[in-house]
């Protein structure tokens, strides 16, 4: 069986803002080209520029693999959403039911994810956010994520998640997995 040889290509598109997975391709270029692109200082009305390097023998494989990649990415804050605005939009798509709650008085607010044994999870922005869901996705510090197992003794309770990092995304995802953890370990100990 014959290999084909792979070169690095570039593949630059569009992704729809209403869907990250979307993607619409305007070129395949040879070459790891990604560094030499320029934004235009002007914006797309509900798309985001797009550009990554694939590895394959021929443009359009590298064109079927940016689509596979986008289909399967982890979705990116949208242009209007707030950092608390987009954990909850990843918490629906994955299935997890969320809200918004806090002490307005006191400027806490926290998003509230209801476990199986009648507690909640809090998410909130750490650091410069602290206490905070609603700032810009550039300005993420890391999200806190805590388990209450009675909601109404805030004494009480465990750390599942304290990101340090300032990527949303990846600081999302790894706080997505601790929730994802704790929602199960939650309801395979809960009697039926």
């Amino acid at each position: 069986m014959t290999t084909l040889a792979t070169q690095t290509y570039t593949v630059i598109g569009l992704t729809s803002d209403l869907d990250d997975t979307e993607l619409s391709i305007a070129a395949v270029l040879p070459g790891p080209v990604t560094d030499q692109i320029e934004p235009l200082s002007t914006s797309e009305k509900d798309f985001t520029r797009w550009a990554e390097e694939f590895d394959a023998p021929d443009p359009d494989t590298a064109a079927a693999l940016a689509y596979e990649h986008c289909a399967t990415t982890t979705p990116r804050p949208r242009p209007s959403e707030t950092a608390g605005d987009y954990v909850q939009r990843v918490l629906k798509e994955s299935g997890i039911a969320s809200h918004e709650d806090g002490h307005a008085s006191a400027g806490c607010f926290w998003i509230v994810v209801v476990t199986p044994g009648g507690g909640e999870i809090w998410i909130n922005g750490l650091d410069g956010q602290e206490n905070l869901v609603h700032y810009p996705p550039a300005a993420h510090c890391g999200w806190l994520v805590c388990s209450y197992p009675d909601p109404d003794d805030s004494s009480i309770f465990s750390v599942l998640h304290e990101g340090g990092s300032t990527d949303l995304v990846a600081d999302t995802a790894a706080a997505l997995e601790a929730i994802r953890a704790e929602l199960e370990a939650q309801a395979a100990t809960r009697p039926t």
